[in-house]
């Protein structure tokens, strides 16, 4: 009896000092102090090497200093100790996908789907289906009253909503491009958009009527939601029979002649630079950062080069303390003429534009533009993994971290590309006399 009082006094000890471990743990999480939370939990693992809470503390101290490969493995550890527990294996599928092993991603979160059934779960595992190129998969996550799948829809009226949470910039400016294989199949198209993309898409000749998002929605026969790829699948068979044109969004004629007089008519490189995206949530501190996207403008500093003219695509404050030339723009930038109308007609007047992943990169493809887009280790579905062409624009090439938040090889690469291509302008520019 006695030793059984021990053993129980024992567990309960243990199962103390693992707790107390594990709230260390967290206090030194918060304090931005991962190698110290993890050495505590080592320690409470060695009390109880299958505590699951131990376990999944462990997997998300990994994940969320982007050891994600090794974060995997504890969440598959927790998996096991808990396999009807939905975030674990939804955070286990996530880990997979950082990393890039989609198939064992796009498994659980098939697993999380087809056992919970949430709407979230839906969004994600359609876009891990886009990633993998698995298009009948997503095609039967979509409900079947949306569609139009081979349905004739001549002289129908069809109003694209871009109007919706979860659209970003990017998206809309994105997925538009199939607007024209609807009007060339004889559909009458209604866009209702986003105010601030209303100037742009005015512009497009493939688009009969533009709508704000508090305007009366006219009469249509059809209402799809343009969101994530959806118009893309619902017209596989179109597009299979006659591609979008490129390019499919236009700048104002006038602005860019306005522009053009503007910028100093030299021999040197323009290069437009976006070197911003939309401030994020740090999941240490619970503050509003900004994203891993983003790079600053010291880094971009070896850009720099006295037959490069660099350009500032932001109206930001901080371009005017820039540690290199850096022609900024105005408080009327993108005002009077409507949002992004400024930029797309600077933009025509540039040789190359250089952007992280905003909807900046996709104006400039959708523009036609040579485009250099900088990418971070989590790059978005719709870049894939390892190419270093997009098969959205054919002008644009990738240049993606290969560890976290390191710019400086990227930089590095890029520069070296900026001056073979200033060494190749020079060598067949006409000289003086000829």
């Amino acid at each position: 009896m006695k030793r059984l009082v021990l053993c129980i006094a024992f567990a309960f000890s243990s199962i103390s000092h693992g707790q107390e471990y594990r709230q260390k743990a967290a206090a030194a999480l918060k304090q931005k102090d991962a190698v110290q939370a993890l050495e505590l939990l080592k320690k409470a693992l060695e009390i109880n090497p299958n505590d699951s809470s131990t376990i999944l503390q462990v997997a998300s101290t990994l994940f969320l200093t982007h050891h994600y490969e090794l974060a995997a493995k504890f969440y598959e550890q927790a998996v096991e100790l808990n396999p009807d527990h939905k975030n674990t294996l939804y955070n286990c599928a996530t880990a997979h996908s950082k990393y890039g092993n989609f198939s064992r991603a796009l498994e659980q979160y098939e697993q999380v789907y087809c056992r919970f059934a949430d709407d979230y779960t839906k969004g994600v595992l359609f876009k891990q289906y886009i990633r993998c190129q698995k298009w009948d998969n997503a095609l039967k996550l979509q409900t079947p009253k949306l569609w139009w799948y081979n349905e004739n829809i001549a002289g129908k009226t069809i109003l694209l909503d871009c109007d919706k949470q979860g659209n970003g910039f990017g998206d809309v400016i994105q997925f538009i491009r199939y607007a024209q294989i609807l009007q060339q199949a004889g559909a009458h198209v209604i866009v209702k958009t986003p105010a601030p993309l209303q100037s742009l898409l005015q512009r497009c000749p493939y688009i009969d009527q533009v709508v704000g998002p508090h305007e009366i929605t006219p009469a249509c026969d059809r209402q799809y939601d343009i969101c994530i790829a959806s118009l893309l699948l619902k017209m596989r068979d179109l597009i299979m029979m006659k591609a979008p044109q490129r390019p499919y969004l236009f700048a104002d004629p006038e602005l860019i002649s306005f522009w053009k007089q503007r910028i100093p008519q030299n021999e040197t490189l323009k290069v437009g630079l976006c070197w911003k995206s939309n401030l994020v949530r740090d999941h240490f501190t619970e503050e509003i950062v900004p994203s891993p996207r983003s790079i600053s403008l010291e880094e971009l500093t070896p850009l720099a080069h006295k037959n490069i003219t660099l350009y500032s695509l932001h109206k930001l404050p901080e371009a005017i303390d820039a540690p290199f030339p850096l022609i900024q723009q105005q408080d009327d930038f993108d005002g009077s003429h409507g949002r992004f109308m400024d930029t797309a007609a600077l933009m025509m007047n540039m040789d190359i534009i250089i952007t992280v992943d905003t909807s900046i990169a996709h104006l400039a493809g959708a523009l036609g533009k040579k485009v250099w887009l900088l990418l971070a280790c989590e790059s978005d579905y719709r870049w894939f993994t390892h190419s270093q062409r997009s098969t959205l624009y054919p002008d644009m090439h990738l240049f993606r971290q290969t560890a976290y938040g390191e710019w400086g090889p990227v930089i590095a690469i890029i520069q070296k590309k900026l001056h073979t291509h200033i060494s190749y302008l020079s060598s067949v520019r006409p000289t003086n006399g000829e």
